[in-house]
């Protein structure tokens, strides 16, 4: 396995392992919401991470989204970016995902390190992710304790209207 940056013709592959490993959270959002709110909040779930890759790998963007490649596929990969802080520029990783069937092996921490690494490089002083607090996300809370970063507990509250 190795990081490299995104190729063209990584895009539908990492649209399908995007979807496959967001679907367990996306239902058990569903659950905790209930349906009509669900539907309402992340009922086009599938096409909102469609739309964000294709944001994350125009030309632009591409310097700040790393693939985990195993065997020459995508395994994984994180998303990047810079906001302005009070003592230096500060990183966020703004999406991380591993292909379920290489989950568990260590490919998360991989990308942690490898976006940490780049961020390091682009000047940054501070790097930070938002995760869910829900059982779906404990792996990532997990990855992201595992890699030093310190958590901040948040709630996150919606209603139909």
């Amino acid at each position: 396995m190795f990081l490299r940056t995104f190729r063209t013709d990584d895009f539908e592959a990492l649209v399908d392992l995007t979807v496959r490993a967001f679907a367990p959270i996306q239902n058990g959002i569903r659950h905790q919401l209930g349906d009509e709110l669900f539907a309402r909040q992340n009922g086009q779930w599938q096409q909102d991470y469609r739309d964000t890759l294709t944001e994350f790998t125009h030309l632009e963007n591409r310097h700040r989204f790393l693939v985990a490649d195993l065997d020459g596929a995508p395994a994984g990969y994180a998303a990047w970016t810079v906001h302005p802080g009070p003592l230096g520029p500060q990183g966020e990783i703004t999406l991380l995902a591993v292909d379920p069937g290489d989950q568990g092996a260590g490919l998360g921490r991989v990308l942690i390190d490898g976006v940490c690494e780049a961020m390091r490089a682009a000047g940054c002083v501070v790097a930070w992710a938002g995760t869910g607090g829900d059982e779906a996300h404990s792996s990532a809370r997990a990855a992201y304790a595992a890699a030093g970063f310190t958590p901040l507990p948040t709630v996150f509250c919606s209603r139909v209207l």
